[in-house]
C-alpha cells in the first residue's frame, strides 16, 4: 500500500512539473491564435495545427468557421484565463485552456485543446460559445 501511495504522489509531482513548463506553451498558442484570427490567417492556423484537428475538420471547413467567428465577433480585444486542465492519457499529453474573451462585438467563452509533443503545443481543438455569434 505504501508503494502505491508513493507512485500516486510521484505522478502528481510529475504532472505539476509538466504543467509549469507546458502551460506557457499553450498560453502562447492562444495568443498566436487570436493574432492570426484577427489577421485572417486561418490557413496558417490550420497548417500549424495537430493531426487531431485536421482529422476532425477540412481546411475549407476550418476557414469557414473562423471567418464566421471573426465576421460576427469582430476583432479580439482581450481575454483572461478561466481555468485549465493538464491531462495525460494513453493517446498523449493534452492541455485544455478556457478563456473568457472580449471581442469588438461581444463576449465569448473559448476552449482550446493543445497536444503537447516535442516541446510544442499543437492546437487540436477549438470551441467558442457566444450569443453574439447568433445575434450578429
Amino acid at each position: 500500500m505504501r508503494v502505491q501511495h508513493m507512485l500516486i504522489a510521484g505522478m502528481f509531482v510529475l504532472a505539476g512539473c509538466s504543467a509549469g513548463k507546458d502551460l506557457p506553451l499553450a498560453e502562447q498558442g492562444v495568443t498566436d491564435f487570436h493574432k492570426k484570427l484577427d489577421a485572417g490567417q486561418f490557413d496558417a492556423l490550420y497548417a500549424a495545427a495537430g493531426d487531431d484537428l485536421k482529422r476532425s475538420a477540412t481546411a475549407a471547413t476550418w476557414d469557414q468557421l473562423l471567418a464566421a467567428v471573426h465576421r460576427k465577433l469582430g476583432a479580439f480585444k482581450s481575454g483572461s484565463s478561466a481555468g485549465w486542465n493538464d491531462n495525460f492519457t494513453p493517446s498523449g499529453h493534452f492541455l485544455y485552456l478556457n478563456y473568457a474573451s472580449d471581442y469588438e462585438r461581444g463576449k465569448a467563452q473559448e476552449n482550446f485543446a493543445f497536444r503537447i509533443t516535442g516541446g510544442k503545443a499543437l492546437l487540436v481543438g477549438y470551441h467558442v460559445n457566444s450569443d453574439a455569434l447568433i445575434l450578429n
